[in-house]
């Protein structure tokens, strides 16, 4: 299971963000090295490009689309 990592970024967020940022690209690395589906639920909450928890309140990156 890839979900400790997740955890632990979500419990060292408010005090390190840089280090949860390190757990949820190191949970990504896993996932493609080893061929492995990560959960819906957990893939929604990790930003595509920066790998930083999105959480309400917490942002990530945020790209506008004209239109």
């Amino acid at each position: 299971q890839l979900c400790p990592p997740h955890q632990a970024a979500h419990w060292v967020l408010p005090h390190s963000p840089a280090l949860a940022r390190f757990y949820c690209s190191t949970q990504r690395g896993a996932a493609r090295r080893l061929v492995l589906r990560m959960a819906p639920s957990v893939k929604r909450t990790i930003c595509r490009r920066c790998c930083s928890l999105l959480l309400p309140g917490n942002g990530g990156c945020l790209r506008l689309r004209g239109g």
